[in-house]
């Protein structure tokens, strides 16, 4: 009796895990998700690094909203360092010229497949010139991200303390 048993509960516990389909409720999501929102930012490279380094930043983020600037901080502590202001999420920062053509820093994005109808999936890269950024040797930086929304009014922003070592 007990093998029956056991046999007919298996059976039930089977069909309710493989008899029906899961689908994301994507209207019920979507509208708690965040209108911009840095998700994640790191690097791969090994660390200490030193002047002749470019440094590739990774980061994540969705929006809701277009998306306006990118602002990457080299910090000391609590103390900005530099700063890198990138116009738009694809390009060159501002230092950069085009006449002659020198490039300091760069960022760009590629968009991620989303079921979400009004939301973007950004994984994106900054390319760091550490030759560009006024770093001292022998210091632990940290870098603060911050995302804005194309208005200006919304931002995002994300730090990582003692993220990198200079040397």
């Amino acid at each position: 009796m007990k093998k029956y048993i056991s046999i007919a509960l298996t059976s039930l516990l089977a069909l309710t895990l493989f008899s029906c389909t899961k689908k994301a409720d994507i209207e019920g999501i979507e509208p708690k998700l965040p209108n911009l929102q840095l998700s994640s930012l790191g690097y791969q490279q090994s660390s200490p690094f030193s002047s002749t380094t470019i440094l590739q930043l990774n980061f994540g983020a969705t929006a809701k909203v277009p998306v306006g600037k990118f602002v990457v901080e080299v910090l000391d502590g609590t103390k900005v360092v530099d700063t890198i202001t990138f116009p738009t999420w694809s390009g060159n920062d501002v230092t950069s010229t085009t006449t002659p053509l020198v490039v300091n820093h760069s960022i760009s994005y590629v968009l991620q497949n989303t079921s979400y109808p009004n939301t973007q999936v950004y994984s994106g890269a900054i390319l760091l010139k550490f030759s560009k950024l006024n770093l001292v040797s022998g210091k632990t930086y940290g870098i603060r991200a911050t995302a804005y929304a194309a208005t200006g009014t919304l931002v995002s922003a994300m730090t990582q303390a003692s993220f990198f070592k200079f040397i």
